[in-house]
């Protein structure tokens, strides 16, 4: 869109401010090279303990839940030599491809730039997030020299996007991969409605087709919004100023045809997520509503937080000293104070258009990230927005305001380098008063003395009693003292970081202005305030403490324990139950399933087993093959044995478990599960005589006098069984009913699979003998998987197709010069 028009006078004021400020001549490819690799250099500073220091993060997560996957992708790997769908160690099993638990097939940038790139060198600069980062920084500075900013407005967005709070503190890579393609995103579509062209097309293709095949569907769902939200936006532009409607329809086409090769880039993604989707935990209803409306606003931003995006500690600086009203956090959502005021003065000095939309985009963002604080956009969000109501984080949201405000920062530092003389020393004179303000409100807070520390203290401690998952910090009056007067301490210090980088940022702009320095001097003192600003938040949140292998001697400790040791000698098919640590994924590392584990969109049918019936009762314990139980404290009962009693913990076989496979041969047919919850609540429920049923069988079963189920073959993706019986009996498998995927078949027929105690599967099988099959074969991975290898391959030569004509269109035009 066109920037706003400036009169000659402006103009030429702008032409005698830019002679004053030249600086020697640099090809324009070198400077921008030079850019990138000090963006390349701030991510090294940034990141130093990892790459100088060779330090590594090894958080709980990592070690709970991340590991044990990957242990166990790579082990299927190695033996079958293909990618693993099924990941049958947390829950009792479930997908791992279309629930997001892995995304190892998939065809993104990343995948291309690591095919390119070797691993050590990789390695070396911290991977994944140093790549990610630096492409994402490139993207936004390409993004601003688009819009027709200078090299130092350009650099100044790409620093604001890639080093502020919530990226920097965000540990997930899938959520970083994410944020990078945001830009390039942007960029595209702007550009099929500025300048329509089919290559815009296929480059917006790419780069969403590239995000959505990153795997964080939020982020993409969030993304998706904001391009739809300008669409919009460009489109009531368009009627506005009475251009063609086939001018519109022809842009409208062009990013229809953009979301088709991105939807078959992701397919491989999209189709079995959406097909999980409607399985999962986030699609469960609570009462009456078809929304799980707490689980969907669980991250709602508190509005006084928006504080947070100039003073980081103020409500906190993540961990035990966050008081805020989200359940926990890890870091403040900090924009920095620099940011902020040149995206105002670029709102205020550069309206047009494009940056319009961006306002209505902060703005937009910010109110939706308010989920449950602000009832009437929660309510339209969730009950009108396709997908909303599926994810748990409105706050996440805030990456779009985030991506605007360096955006309008981009514009700031440009309408500064423009300002006319007048202009200057109008808002020389706004910006001394604001930053006097500000300098006297944090002096007066300082001299305040204990009244303040007071009257924080009390907020501190009332924000604690009224959070429901701060006990270990209520509970003690010292650790509450302790925490209370650790987050006072931040909360002073980035007041007076506040205040001086204001001073700092208001007096060189002022100097500028009023030409007592030269434009080189602004631009190398206001990049190095940037940094700094955004540096010293960073650096609190980048903090590795641990060397590579801690992880590896972890596990190694792990395998030398008794308890670890005895399960995996024992040669049966079982599952365990970590009575204390049923959250945890870490007994899939040594191939020890666990009806518990983490995941956070987890079957719908288990979770409902879980909260509606439970997992105490032996009743459901044996039913799941539940062999172990694992206790940190002395466990009774006659039906547990023990086979190790110490202090380091305690484990008991259940004598009654279920194997793997057993034969019923009575069944009861239940169609409303409350009535099933409520029967395998009761005492007398055995699943080893009486299977549910939520429909009738076509035809009888049982008695049975004789038989024998034995498993043949036990992999994550085939089971196979042989049975003999004397009569026709139920065959039920202790593996979680999932009909995306899971077929089965006797003697080479395929045959139905029955919904089994809620949760589980059978299949009627015939008297005399039989071999039989459940097979993990889903049509919509093996459609996703095809769309994405034929589509990636066309977009790719599309691309560099255009690159090369390109190249050879300059070559001409230099050769005819």
């Amino acid at each position: 869109m066109a920037a706003r028009k400036t009169s000659s006078k402006r103009g030429a004021t702008s032409t005698t401010r830019s002679r004053r400020t030249a600086i020697p001549a640099i090809p324009p490819l070198v400077s921008d090279i030079l850019i990138g690799f000090v963006l390349f250099l701030i991510l090294v500073v940034v990141f130093r303990g990892y790459i100088v220091e060779g330090k590594v993060d090894v958080r709980p997560d990592t070690i709970n839940q991340g590991e044990p996957v990957s242990k166990f992708i790579n082990t299927y790997i190695e033996t079958y030599g293909s990618d693993p769908l099924w990941f049958p160690h947390v829950f009792s099993g479930m997908p791992l491809q279309a629930s997001g638990t892995s995304h190892h097939v998939q065809y993104t940038y990343e995948k291309l730039i690591n095919s390119l790139i070797p691993k050590a060198l990789l390695k070396i600069f911290h991977g994944r997030m140093m790549i990610h980062l630096l492409l994402g920084g490139i993207s936004m500075f390409l993004l601003a020299r688009m819009l027709a900013v200078s090299r130092l407005a350009g650099f100044v967005g790409a620093v604001a996007f890639i080093v502020n709070g919530h990226v920097i503190g965000t540990e997930h890579m899938n959520r970083i991969a994410c944020f990078m393609h945001i830009p390039l995103v942007f960029l595209a579509t702007y550009r099929i409605f500025n300048q329509p062209r089919l290559f815009y097309a296929v480059l917006l293709g790419g780069a969403f087709g590239s995000q959505l095949g990153s795997y964080h569907p939020q982020i993409a769902h969030y993304t998706g919004m904001m391009i739809g939200l300008y669409v919009l936006y460009a489109a009531v532009v368009h009627i506005r100023d009475r251009h063609h409607p086939r001018q519109l329809l022809v842009k409208i086409g062009l990013f229809g045809v953009a979301m088709i090769i991105a939807a078959s880039m992701a397919a491989v993604l999209i189709l079995p997520m959406q097909e999980y989707a409607q399985y999962s935990t986030r699609n469960l209803s609570i009462g009456a509503s078809n929304i799980n409306v707490p689980f969907a606003t669980s991250w709602s931003f508190p509005p006084i937080e928006i504080l947070t995006f100039i003073i980081p500690s103020f409500a906190g600086f993540g961990g035990n000293t966050y008081w805020g009203a989200m359940p926990f956090t890890d870091f403040p959502n900090y924009l920095g104070v620099v940011i902020v005021l040149l995206a105002i003065v670029g709102i205020v000095y550069r309206r047009n258009r494009l940056t319009t939309f961006l306002a209505i985009l902060s703005f937009f963002a910010l109110l939706v990230s308010f989920g449950r604080h602000l009832q009437p956009m929660s309510y339209f969000m969730l009950n009108f927005v396709p997908f909303f109501s599926k994810f748990r984080a409105p706050v996440m949201i805030l990456i779009l305001l985030q991506f605007a405000c360096a955006l309008m920062a981009a514009f700031g530092v440009q309408s500064l380098m423009d300002l006319g003389r007048e202009e200057g020393k109008r808002l020389t004179r706004v910006l001394m008063i604001s930053t006097g303000v500000i300098l006297s409100l944090v002096f007066i807070l300082s001299l305040s003395g204990s009244s303040f520390e007071s009257f924080m203290t009390s907020i501190y401690s009332d924000a604690d009693a009224a959070h429901g998952g701060r006990q270990a910090i209520t509970a003690s009056e010292n650790t509450q003292s302790q925490i209370n007067a650790i987050r006072f301490d931040q909360l002073m210090d980035d007041l007076w970081m506040l205040a001086l980088l204001s001073c700092g940022s208001v007096g060189l702009i002022s100097l500028f202005l009023n030409t007592k320095i030269s434009g080189g001097l602004f631009s190398a003192g206001l990049a190095g305030l940037v940094f700094l600003d955004l540096f010293l938040v960073a650096d609190r949140l980048t903090d590795p403490q641990y060397y590579p292998g801690r992880i590896d001697s972890y596990y190694s400790a792990r395998q030398q324990e008794p308890i670890i040791q005895t399960m995996q000698e024992d040669s049966e098919l079982f599952r365990i139950f970590p009575v204390d640590d049923f959250s945890t994924n870490q007994y899939g590392y040594f191939g020890l399933s666990s009806i518990g584990g983490y995941h956070a969109a987890k079957l719908g049918i288990y979770e409902e087993l879980m909260t509606q019936v439970g997992l105490n009762s032996f009743g459901v314990l044996n039913m799941l093959n539940t062999k172990y139980l694992i206790s940190r404290q002395p466990l009774s009962g006659a039906l547990l044995s023990p086979v190790i009693e110490s202090d380091q913990g305690n484990l008991y076989r259940n004598v009654t478990a279920l194997p793997r496979a057993f034969l019923v041969d009575s069944l009861t047919v239940i169609t409303s599960k409350n009535v099933i919850f409520e029967t395998m609540k009761q005492p007398t429920f055995n699943p080893a005589t009486v299977a549910i049923l939520e429909e009738p069988i076509e035809t009888s079963i049982g008695p049975v006098d004789s038989s024998e189920v034995v498993l043949t073959n036990y992999t994550p993706h085939r089971i196979d069984i042989m049975v003999d019986t004397s009569a026709p009996a139920l065959l039920v498998l202790s593996e979680v009913y999932y009909p995306a995927g899971w077929s089965a078949i006797i003697d080479g027929e395929p045959t139905k699979i029955y919904k089994t105690n809620y949760v589980l599967r059978s299949v009627v099988v015939p008297a005399g003998h039989h071999d039989i099959s459940f097979v993990f074969e889903p049509a919509s991975f093996n459609l996703g998987h095809m769309l994405s290898q034929i589509s990636s391959i066309l977009v790719l030569l599309a691309l560099i197709g255009a690159g090369a004509w390109r190249v050879r269109e300059t070559l001409a035009g230099e050769n005819r010069a």
